[in-house]
């Protein structure tokens, strides 16, 4: 049960962070409490976004995918993770820039002036759906984890409000700064227990070379890649779940709030930059400690899979620091969920509610953006109180689904041409795709939206999706005029100073 007092240690100091913030004064007006009032330093921001992104599906889930399937979950990390920090800083350089000049708060702000109030509340909509997912994910992870790590005595489901109560305390008192803050500190944690973890179950075995030959004599199949090989990487799964993490990653909310939160555009281009290869440093350790866990841990398989990070730390620390590796997951999980809530309910506050009642005041959307963040938790722990897909899946999904967006985004900030009834024909196509693929996996028993399909060239649906959403981006754009709101905005987006 010591693992349980460390993480309940670090919900509570969690909690009184954020009450600091409160106190502070940093959820005064809407500009705080929302995005710190693009205050911002390059550390806090830099290990802020890491930890808003390094989450339950990084320590639990890639350990996870790297025991059930082997190292092509390393190529999708390479694959992914290579240009992602290139492609942030192009998609959202100009986020920052207009976002600043424009106090601009929520995501749908760009597409609001952009191509009206239709996509204003359309993409933050879709994000949410999207979100829910890896959401569900990170707390599922935590759920199983505390179940594992208290050997039963704290049961999945009495598990799944632990830290979630936790989380939505701190973020309605603390808002964006105090988020940042934790984040900041519950980043620098985990990073030192992966490493610590990391080393210490290549120790079991001789190293790390001597570890993998080990692995390899039992289980080559974990080492095998190609569309013959392998226990599931083929080379169109490992192109399509690469893209899904790399390009959703760019259309989540973090991205939005941490550009408008960035105190100087060197600090956003620093952190955009850096992130892509500190990712794949750090979540490259997870999975390999997945893979050499088949030598430690036997048997687990699907869900089940999702407690190998918590029970290799168990059989290779001694009990106080395998307590510490396992809260440091728990603390890459508690960050990324309160990212992401946070970044919704402030999208929902700010890009639906407000267009409900545009005369709304701070004090009304902050209490408003405060209840959706307990509802958004609930809903969350409904989806996975019988959970049946594991943690990296379920993300994947989230990141695929949520991709479809980048379409419009790139159009408002690049494309001239781009058009109001454009963006939201390839907004709808997209999600609708990727829904459908999703209900006929479920009724066929596959899932349709990440494993390749032969009737679709051998592509996965959210491939599929997110070319049929590209092309009708693009084709309707071109058969339709520009309204006023389009035409208006391209002296705003197409300012020769953002070329600068």
């Amino acid at each position: 049960m010591f693992a349980i007092a460390i993480i309940a240690g670090i919900c509570l100091t969690s909690v009184a962070v954020g009450y600091l913030a409160m106190r502070k004064g940093f959820t005064r007006s809407a500009d705080d409490y929302f995005v710190a009032g693009s205050s911002l330093g390059y550390f806090v921001l830099i290990f802020s976004m890491l930890a808003s992104f390094l989450s339950a599906f990084c320590m639990f889930g890639m350990s996870s995918l790297g025991y059930r399937t082997g190292f092509g979950a390393l190529f999708v990390l390479t694959v992914n993770l290579i240009p992602l920090g290139y492609l942030w800083y192009f998609m959202h350089r100009k986020t920052l820039l207009l976002g600043r000049a424009r106090k601009w708060i929520s995501m749908g702000a760009p597409f609001g002036e952009r191509y009206g109030n239709e996509m204003r509340a359309l993409v933050p909509l879709v994000v949410l759906v999207a979100s829910i997912p890896y959401l569900a994910a990170q707390i599922q992870g935590i759920g199983v984890m505390i179940e594992a790590m208290s050997e039963g005595k704290v049961p999945y489901k009495l598990g799944l409000f632990f830290v979630p109560a936790f989380i939505a305390l701190y973020l309605m008192m603390g808002g964006m700064k105090g988020a940042a803050w934790i984040n900041t500190f519950q980043g620098v944690f985990f990073t030192v227990m992966v490493f610590v973890l990391f080393f210490a179950v290549m120790a079991k075995n001789g190293g790390f070379r001597p570890t993998m030959d080990m692995v390899f004599e039992k289980h080559p199949e974990l080492f095998q890649l190609g569309t013959k090989g392998g226990k599931l990487w083929s080379y169109p799964m490992i192109f399509g779940f690469s893209a899904a993490m790399c390009l959703g990653c760019v259309c989540f909310p973090q991205p939005y709030m941490h550009a408008y939160s960035s105190r100087t555009v060197k600090g956003f281009k620093a952190m955009t930059l850096a992130f892509g290869g500190l990712c794949l440093v750090i979540i490259a350790m997870p999975t390999m400690i997945g893979i050499a866990a088949t030598e430690i841990v036997g048997g687990l398989s699907k869900v089940e899979a999702d407690k190998v990070y918590g029970l290799v730390a168990s059989a290779t620390l001694p009990d106080t620091i395998a307590a510490l590796a396992v809260a440091g997951g728990f603390a890459a999980a508690m960050t990324t969920v309160n990212s992401v809530v946070f970044g919704n309910a402030t999208n929902v506050a700010n890009d639906l509610y407000k267009l409900l009642r545009p005369k709304a005041q701070a004090k009304e959307l902050i209490g408003f953006a405060r209840a959706c963040v307990v509802a958004i938790m609930a809903v969350c722990v409904i989806l996975v109180w019988n959970p049946t897909t594991p943690v990296a899946e379920l993300s994947v999904i989230a990141f695929g689904t949520a991709a479809i967006t980048i379409f419009p985004l790139w159009g408002a900030y690049y494309w001239r041409r781009a058009t109001r009834i454009g963006a939201i024909a390839a907004t709808l196509v997209g999600f609708g795709a990727n829904a459908a693929f999703l209900v006929a996996g479920i009724i066929r028993g596959e899932n349709m939206v990440l494993s390749p399909q032969p009737f679709l060239l051998n592509l996965n649906g959210f491939l599929a999706s997110f070319i049929a959403a590209g092309i009708v981006f693009v084709g309707v754009s071109l058969m339709t005029k520009l309204g006023p709101v389009e035409k208006k905005s391209l002296a705003l987006f197409f300012h020769p100073a953002l070329e600068e």
